[in-house]
């Protein structure tokens, strides 16, 4: 029988050390595993096991083990009539519709106005360098989405178990074994890059067609359906008109093109809330001693996160997307703008950390008007690109400086790529937000030890945490504008981070199939 039992590791010993002691000598599997960081920190882990029936029942009744439930397999059906699908955009939610479609029988085309990851990295890579910036292949555009360039984080508070498939898949395409078990798994932008052609060659094999450099223009939407889709080759500049059964939106957040060509289309989009901000870069031994205490030098500790809150009077001000061991990134997308996100590498070994530190905003900050809201961003990002120099260098404040009112003359001294400069990030933001994030960093610098140091170094600005719009849908996926159209993923609204929007493209998928089903 196959069993489940937890295990206790101190830091200074090993599962294989502990099992000896429990005289535990079957093969095992890890299923999970968490750190508990509180007093001396120590590692949980979930372990199955097979036992003889009558020693599992034994241990059972002793409640040193309970039967194994295991995760149920994610069941695919077949349509009988093939249909044709495209799929726009190639972010989490986009590849992993495409996957479920294409093992379903369905002909699938994925088109991304971006580059394949092999181009695309050299894109960026050049913009970093060069400060040339291609507006359809960077750090927001291209192959794998904007989570392409981050931490790689598959934690989520989404409770749907398609996680674990999601996190085989990634498994099969060559991501680190452990995300299958870790609390707060991540792979890492170094690997992202790997896995991420590993996934579109599982796809082709699949019969999937992928067209880069190719960028959605428009839907010509009629008695409640899309007719045709007008397709832009970027390189040649030719622009196609053709017919798809189904079109699935897997756009991302930052196509701001595309969503007003939606709304001079008719599609309807509504308001959301979101956040903006700042990034804050802290050296990396500052937050482990903050979590870890006495212990911050441990080897066999990882690089320590955190998450933090706090309740303003008007607005919540909260960390968002915290990379231990990585660098806050310029990831613009658009010219004359900066706007800044984070990334980590598998090994988060920079010896920076950094998270996002934003503020909400609501829809009727902008009238309920989301194109108002995206004014409101752009207006940020191209404020940052003046104060850093107009050159795609990235303003930054010192913490302290920035509840004080003043410039300052020295910044922390890595965390960042490419570059960052000494601007008023005070002046930069409304006030509002400004006021709330002084207020949080006051009330985190009593209550939280080592967390607000001389050097903790704000860099700005984070306008890009979610989409502020809904493209509005149905309980089964599709847009309440065109029955065919299925709006998936962060971009749509609906998501947020690599494993929720990846969900999502499966659960818009299945809901088509279910249909055709019907």
């Amino acid at each position: 029988m196959k069993m489940e039992l937890d295990v206790r590791v101190p830091i200074d010993s090993t599962l294989e050390e502990e099992l000896k002691k429990l005289r535990i000598e079957a093969e095992f599997e890890i299923v999970r595993k968490s750190l508990d960081a509180r007093k001396k920190p120590y590692y949980l882990y979930r372990i199955v096991i097979d036992l003889p029936e009558e020693v599992a029942e034994k241990l059972i009744r002793e409640g040193k083990v309970r039967e194994y439930k295991g995760v149920e397999e994610l069941s695919i059906p077949v349509i009988s009539i093939r249909k044709s699908v495209l799929i726009v955009g190639t972010g989490p939610a986009g590849l992993f519709a495409a996957l479920i479609l294409a093992e379903a029988g369905f002909d699938v085309t994925v088109v991304e106005r971006g580059k394949p990851v092999e181009e695309r990295v050299k894109d960026v890579s050049r913009f970093w360098k060069e400060r040339k910036l291609d507006e359809n292949s960077n750090v927001q555009f291209g192959e794998g989405g904007a989570g392409t360039f981050s931490d790689g984080k598959l934690t989520t508070r989404v409770k749907d178990k398609k996680k674990h498939f999601v996190y085989r898949v990634f498994v099969e395409c060559g991501a680190p074994r452990e995300i299958l078990y870790e609390n707060k798994p991540h792979i890492g932008t170094d690997k992202l890059q790997e896995v991420i052609p590993n996934l579109r060659k599982k796809l082709q094999d699949l019969g999937v067609v992928f067209r880069f450099s190719t960028r959605l223009e428009r839907l010509k939407v009629r008695d409640g359906k899309v007719e045709e889709v007008h397709l832009k080759d970027l390189k040649t500049g030719i622009e196609t008109v053709e017919k798809f059964d189904y079109i699935f939106l897997a756009i991302g957040n930052s196509a701001r093109d595309t969503f007003e060509m939606l709304r001079r289309e008719g599609i309807a989009l509504e308001s959301k809330p979101f956040a903006v901000g700042l990034r804050v870069v802290h050296r990396q031994r500052t937050i482990d001693r903050m979590q870890y205490g006495k212990f911050f030098k441990h080897p066999n500790l990882p690089p320590a996160d955190y998450s933090l809150t706090y309740r303003g009077r008007e607005r919540n001000v909260f960390s968002f997307c915290m990379c231990p061991g990585g660098y806050v990134i310029c990831a613009s997308s658009e010219g004359s703008s900066v706007v800044c996100n984070g990334m980590s590498n598998y090994k988060r070994d920079s010896g920076y950390a950094n998270s996002a530190i934003v503020v909400q905003v609501f829809p009727e900050d902008f009238e309920n008007d989301p194109f108002k809201a995206i004014d409101f961003q752009r207006a940020l990002e191209r404020a940052a690109f003046v104060m850093g120099g107009s050159n795609y260098t990235m303003p930054a404040q010192k913490v302290w400086d920035f509840i004080e009112g003043q410039s300052s003359s020295k910044l922390i001294e890595g965390g960042y790529i490419p570059e960052i400069k000494s601007a008023r990030l005070d002046r930069l933001l409304p006030e509002p937000i400004a006021e709330h994030i002084k207020e949080a960093f006051l009330y985190w610098s009593k209550k939280i030890p080592f967390f607000v140091p001389g050097n903790a170094t704000f860099v700005g600005v984070e306008t890009r945490t979610s989409s502020p719009l809904r493209i509005v849908r149905r309980e089964d996926y599709s847009s309440i504008s065109a029955d065919n159209l299925f709006p998936i993923g962060e971009g749509a609204g609906y998501a947020g981070g690599i494993t929720s929007s990846a969900i999502d493209g499966i659960n818009g998928a299945l809901s088509l199939i279910e249909r055709l089903k019907k």
